[in-house]
């Protein structure tokens, strides 16, 4: 069993926002921010966190990268107990996290060597940019300025500032922000070549499509709160979404419900000529029936969720809801808390 590089135990992180008062006019109270939250994450392993806007997605990786400190609850790095440690929770995980916050805007006629070389400065970190920026394949841009890296090289650039000190524990928040099909799959590469090194990492991404096939554990949140957490076939099954196929056919659309005694037609529809069909625990001989009918499949297969049906699934939202953003009464926890001012 791989070893668990960071462990959080009821880890909850309350935003202050303003509730001024005639006599305090800088009074706060606590507002939305993530609860009560569980996971482990292995050597080597990569992690997708995701939820609608809002969700905390940001808060939980700012919370990690040790930008804002916790309110309640423990972190563990390589089985250590942060909190009985030397030196503040917030610097341990600095020390031994790498942080590639989202769109960070380079620009200036600065050298992409200096920025690097000023970064490891101000870090205190060993000199190793060449071998930084050979890692994340800047290597011939070394010496070009910051204005003239297209987007899928200042993704690059981020990456390596994150990788001062050689973390082995990374956290990216939405690195395939802005690239092309080829820039995000070269990303994607190097992601897998740092976790076959060890690098455990954490990648928040609205684009989920790019999660599959290259993550092994899936975190899904809502409101603050982790709602599932497993991998995608874990969480499929359990949220009941496993047994399902689909079928396409040809001409008209069968009735369904004249077929069908025990499976359940989740989702039927007419496509021109085509029709397709989702049913959920099929029998035996679901397709014998649709043939024996006398209609015309054209094939049949499996059908997965994807990563947004299964938090749609997991949550109770509809799917246009996932990217809309959440009003801050919706950021409240799933459950009834007593508020303190």
């Amino acid at each position: 069993m791989a070893d668990k590089v960071i462990e959080l135990i009821d880890i909850t992180f309350r935003h202050k926002i303003p509730n001024p008062k005639f006599t305090n006019p800088w009074k706060t109270r606590k507002g939305p921010g993530i609860f009560k939250m569980n996971f482990t994450l292995e050597s080597g392993k990569i992690l997708g966190l995701v939820g609608p806007n809002g969700a905390g997605k940001t808060t939980l990786l700012r919370v990690l990268a040790g930008i804002i400190p916790i309110d309640e609850g423990n972190i563990k790095l390589n089985g250590v107990d942060l909190s009985l440690s030397e030196g503040s929770i917030d610097e341990q995980l600095r020390s031994n996290i790498g942080h590639m916050p989202e769109q960070v805007r380079w620009s200036g006629n600065i050298s992409v060597i200096e920025t690097l070389n000023q970064f490891a400065e101000m870090r205190s970190a060993p000199s190793s940019s060449k071998k930084l920026l050979s890692l994340v394949g800047l290597s011939a841009k070394s010496d070009a300025s910051l204005d003239e890296l297209s987007q899928g090289m200042r993704q690059r650039l981020s990456l390596a500032i994150a990788l001062m000190g050689s973390p082995k524990i990374l956290l990216l928040d939405e690195p395939f922000n802005g690239l092309d099909p080829v820039a995000a799959k070269s990303v994607e590469k190097m992601i897998r070549e740092l976790a076959s090194k060890g690098v455990s990492i954490i990648i928040s991404s609205h684009q989920v499509s790019g999660l599959v096939g290259l993550i092994d554990q899936l975190l899904l949140i809502h409101r603050g709160q982790i709602v599932a957490d497993g991998t995608i076939d874990e969480i499929e099954s359990r949220l009941g979404l496993d047994n399902r196929i689909e079928i396409r056919g040809l001409g008209e659309i069968p009735n369904f419900a004249d077929l069908f005694e025990i499976e359940t037609v989740l989702h039927s529809d007419v496509d021109g000529d085509y029709w397709i069909c989702t049913i959920q625990n099929p029998g035996a001989n679901a397709v014998k029936k649709i043939v024996d009918a006398g209609f015309e499949i054209i094939e049949w297969k499996r059908k997965s969720p994807d990563i947004v049906e299964l938090l749609c699934q997991a949550t109770g939202l509809e799917i246009e809801d996932i990217g809309m953003e959440l009003q801050t009464s919706n950021m409240m926890p799933l459950r009834s808390k007593t508020e303190e001012e």
